[in-house]
């Protein structure tokens, strides 16, 4: 089931609405599919809402709440992703609740993140062209300083670094279509 900007809209309200009712504040900082749909755009939807959210322990309830209330997957809002997050990356407020805040990744910070990634599967490479338009990006060594300054050290494989290449090529490409 596909997270809509509505779906995810609504569920960040239930959210707060379950953390004013235990008169706790949250905040998740999004990233992935969930800022690309919200953020920037650039997609429709998302499979689920990759992000790190706090605190941990009331979350995990209100994640299965809402889940079972809506039939969700049991990830629909997940922190698998946490491990991607850095010191050096940068968020903004998306939207403020009563009790809850919403970040997002600025758009570096989540091109760093979809590089390092590198998964072929998944919507990595075409996410990383759109935020390459929008960060209006000019040379490979300008996607390599981004990662270099968002993103931990020993992500910068030799897998990550073709892929980047890989998906600098189909940017270039997609940024000057040949003539009809």
């Amino acid at each position: 089931m596909e997270l809509t900007k509505q779906d995810m809209l609504k569920y960040f309200e239930e959210i707060n609405e379950q953390l004013s009712k235990q008169n706790i504040t949250g905040d998740i900082v999004m990233a992935g599919g969930a800022a690309l749909t919200l953020v920037y755009g650039a997609r429709n939807s998302t499979q689920d809402i990759d992000a790190a959210f706090s605190p941990k322990e009331a979350f995990g309830d209100i994640i299965k709440t809402i889940g079972n209330k809506y039939g969700l997957r049991n990830d629909w809002l997940n922190d698998g992703v946490k491990g991607f997050f850095t010191e050096k990356m940068k968020f903004s407020i998306y939207k403020q609740y009563s009790n809850l805040t919403i970040r997002s990744m600025d758009a570096e910070s989540l091109l760093a993140m979809k590089l390092t990634a590198a998964r072929a599967d998944t919507k990595d490479a075409s996410d990383s062209i759109t935020l390459m338009k929008h960060l209006q990006i000019k040379t490979i060594e300008e996607v390599f300083d981004i990662i270099e300054k968002n993103a931990y050290e020993n992500l910068l494989t030799a897998k990550v670094k073709f892929f980047t290449m890989e998906v600098y090529e189909q940017y270039k490409c997609s940024k000057n279509p040949p003539p009809d």
